[in-house]
């Protein structure tokens, strides 16, 4: 965890696969000390490492092995389990780097079921809205500009005034943000991809700055 946060991608990654290899070698033998949660965690780790490298292919196969190990972890657990939540966008977004915007839209509404139970049904969860405005996004890629109005119309009606007139001014206006920047891969501001949404929807006519409010 150290080497990955200093970046030394390729150092980080030797370590974890080191620990992959120890941990399915107690788990073959059916020892007694293998943990299925240390499995997850380092799984998901070798996954953001690939992600990071933009592996992406061998990225999502790390990330659903990892995720299959946290269902499995959580299976007994009343409530749904934050690690698959955080799994499950980051599935969303190497789907959405890898231009399957089916695939991405299909693990982020996972992750608004799942997020919605985990915040108790709080619609208006800043957690919430942001994978709105993300699914948003994804939408307007895919050329599904009615949908994508009807979703960032929703995420604006779960803010509060200060929030969406907030929410109207990055998407209009850019919050001053660099334009070539990318999302953070775990929980990152949506605002640059906003602004090319915005943008095409402005230009086909179905969006302007009242329409959020409406």
């Amino acid at each position: 965890a150290v080497l990955f946060s200093q970046r030394k991608l390729q150092c980080s990654m030797l370590s974890y696969l080191a620990c992959l290899h120890v941990l399915e070698h107690q788990q073959s033998n059916g020892s007694n000390v293998f943990n299925q949660a240390d499995l997850a965690r380092v799984l998901y780790s070798i996954a953001r490492v690939l992600h990071d490298k933009e592996e992406y292919h061998d990225a999502l196969g790390m990330y659903h092995r990892a995720l299959q190990c946290q269902r499995e972890v959580s299976i007994n657990s009343a409530r749904p389990s934050l690690d698959v939540v955080t799994t499950l966008c980051n599935i969303s977004r190497v789907y959405h780097l890898s231009g399957d915007l089916d695939a991405a839209l299909s693990a982020n509404k996972e992750v608004l079921d799942l997020a919605t139970l985990l915040v108790g049904g709080k619609m208006d969860h800043p957690f919430l809205i942001h994978r709105l405005k993300i699914e948003g996004n994804i939408l307007v890629e895919a050329g599904r500009l009615g949908d994508a109005m009807r979703t960032f119309v929703e995420a604006a009606r779960r803010c509060g005034e200060d929030g969406r007139n907030q929410m109207m001014a990055t998407m209009m206006g850019g919050g001053g943000q660099d334009s070539n920047s990318q999302e953070d891969a775990d929980a990152g501001d949506s605002s640059v991809l906003s602004v090319r949404s915005a943008a095409t929807l402005a230009h086909t006519n179905c969006f302007h700055p009242g329409a959020a409010a409406a």
